[in-house]
């Protein structure tokens, strides 16, 4: 009965070197058509699914077309304040607020796909502002963003 019966020995202190980390890749996801605001199907009826890249400029598109608070399945930072924006006085407080909102919303990335928002331009039509901007990205990516907000 000497034995000990969960025997206890000495362990040798191993190093273990942590891999550097890989530089965060944008993570592809299923294709989505805003026109028709549905995902893009193939013949089998299967969702296509693109590249990371894509998926962070669908993401980008969405959140610039998305009303923020208006939705409760977002987080509060998803999406832009169109209708506070649209309710300025003129077009330059409207076109400079644009700018705020859209580039708070689209750094808010919760990947940190986004660095910088740059290059607005606003072409207004009626009731509407056709807005383009650039979008730049990891790796030194970088992506137009071209879509029609209504007041």
């Amino acid at each position: 009965m000497a034995e000990n019966l969960f025997p206890v020995f000495d362990m040798v202190d191993i190093l273990v070197e942590q891999p550097p980390m890989k530089e965060q890749q944008y993570m592809p996801a299923p294709l989505f058509d805003i026109e028709k605001g549905e995902f893009v199907l193939n013949g089998a009826n299967q969702a296509m699914y693109g590249s990371g890249y894509d998926a962070w400029v669908l993401w980008c598109t969405k959140t610039i077309l998305t009303e923020r608070f208006a939705c409760l399945a977002y987080s509060h930072n998803m999406g832009i304040e169109t209708d506070f924006v649209f309710s300025r006085k003129d077009k330059a407080a409207t076109e400079a607020a644009f700018i705020k909102t859209i580039t708070e919303a689209l750094l808010s990335d919760p990947m940190g796909r986004t660095q910088y928002v740059s290059d607005f331009d606003f072409q207004w039509k009626d009731d509407s502002v056709y807005l383009t901007c650039i979008v730049a990205g990891l790796n030194g990516n970088s992506a137009t963003i071209e879509v029609r907000l209504n007041n």
